[in-house]
């Protein structure tokens, strides 16, 4: 019998038409920011500098936005991993893997109202060449689940990228 410890967290299952649900959401990025004044704080002649230093918003940080979204749709680390180095999830019956990356990507603003950001994809992914970013923007748009066409844009990119990369002369 599992056992809910926090008592002030709102759990919802996933459903089926792909509606992103994470739990304590504000909650979860004040936390982080206080982590980034610590992670930054230093002393200067007993003066606190508790400001981290300009971020730029372009640059994403992979570990936060995997563990907002894991903590909405819990997947099994081996599954994204898989998911990098081969374009497939290992179950694509139970939607939670494909609502994962739909989270990611969406949350991390590599994708946004099914538009690709070409400059976050080149800073954080791969050097999108040729029309890599307008094939895969036009990925699953018949699809009605959102999960599922997010999925086919990533597989998409994955795909790309991991071509992309074994043709690079060494």
């Amino acid at each position: 019998m599992a056992l809910n410890r926090c008592s002030t967290c709102k759990v919802e299952k996933v459903k089926d038409n792909g509606d992103i649900y994470v739990v304590n959401e504000d909650k979860f990025l004040r936390d982080q920011q206080q982590l980034i004044q610590k992670e930054y704080a230093t002393t200067e002649e007993s003066i606190w500098i508790t400001t981290p230093p300009p971020i730029d918003t372009n640059i994403i940080d992979f570990d936060r936005m995997i563990a907002l979204c894991n903590s909405s749709f819990s997947i099994p680390m081996d599954y994204y991993r898989t998911f990098n180095t081969t374009a497939a999830l290992p179950d694509t019956v139970d939607k939670t893997g494909m609502c994962f990356l739909r989270c990611l990507y969406e949350k991390s603003g590599i994708l946004e109202n099914w538009k690709l950001n070409r400059t976050k994809i080149r800073l954080n992914i791969w050097p999108a060449t040729g029309d890599s970013i307008e094939v895969c923007e036009k990925e699953g748009s018949n699809e009605k689940n959102p999960c599922v066409r997010a999925y086919d844009i990533a597989k998409c990119l994955t795909i790309r990228a991991l071509v992309d990369a074994r043709n690079q002369p060494l």
